[in-house]
């Protein structure tokens, strides 16, 4: 499949380039169709692409020796992935796997074509780093969360995140393509039975209305001051 100027004009790190730029970028990637549960990137791979979603979704996730999944973040259609290994050298941090009911679209850049565009681009190189600030205070914030606090909060924390991914506005929001009870789980690191007692709790409350494919956040202003509350903030 043609990588094409349309094509990257949808991808964040690039909204900045106008349509030569990013035909000359263009040119040195190449497009591919993943299905779901297809692998992307494999963990301690050596690999040092840099990859952009143009339609669908990845997860980035670990297993444990036992095969407990640990998902870190889904990323969605004009994300990047990929780029610390592009940076330092070194191998994969996690699985990237494509996820979702339709095939995810995704385009890959060498290492060297990646820095030679964070050299001649400021604009890509200023939005990469807003991306990596943005990874490091998601990182912070989520080892804050399993260090200090119980497992109900750390549900709450993570639909709040769930939320704001859809929607900065209070009052409801609807959660699309949602996760179920057990990839919520593998998110805050408890098991499937305590994020369905805590959801039946909420519902009860009137905050979230849990749907098969179509959760609603119901009152994110009132979920965003349980999870400030117990953050002491």
């Amino acid at each position: 499949m043609e990588v094409t100027a349309q094509t990257l004009k949808a991808i964040t790190v690039f909204q900045d380039l106008d349509i030569k730029q990013r035909q000359r970028l263009a040119e040195s990637m190449s497009m591919k169709k993943f299905c779901s549960g297809q692998q992307v990137i494999t963990q301690d791979d050596d690999s040092s692409d840099v990859f952009f979603i143009v339609g669908g979704q990845v997860r980035a996730t670990l297993f444990s020796t036992t095969g407990k999944e640990v998902s870190f973040q889904d990323l969605y259609s004009g994300d990047m992935f990929g780029e610390l290994s592009a940076i330092d050298g070194e191998p994969r941090s996690t699985h990237v796997v494509a996820m979702g009911k339709a095939d995810t679209l995704i385009v890959s850049m060498s290492r060297e074509a990646f820095w030679s565009a964070l050299f001649s681009y400021p604009g890509v190189t200023r939005r990469t780093l807003e991306r990596l600030t943005r990874l490091v205070r998601l990182h912070c914030q989520r080892i804050f969360e399993y260090s200090a606090l119980g497992v109900k909060n750390r549900i709450h924390a993570e639909l709040l995140r769930c939320a704001r991914n859809e929607s900065d506005l209070d009052g409801e929001v609807v959660i699309h393509d949602p996760p179920t009870h057990v990839e919520l789980a593998n998110r805050v690191a408890t098991h499937r039975e305590a994020v369905t007692r805590e959801c039946k709790h909420m519902e009860s409350l009137g905050i979230i209305e849990w749907r098969p494919g179509r959760h609603v956040i119901k009152d994110v202003a009132a979920l965003e001051r349980m999870v400030k509350e117990v953050q002491g903030r």
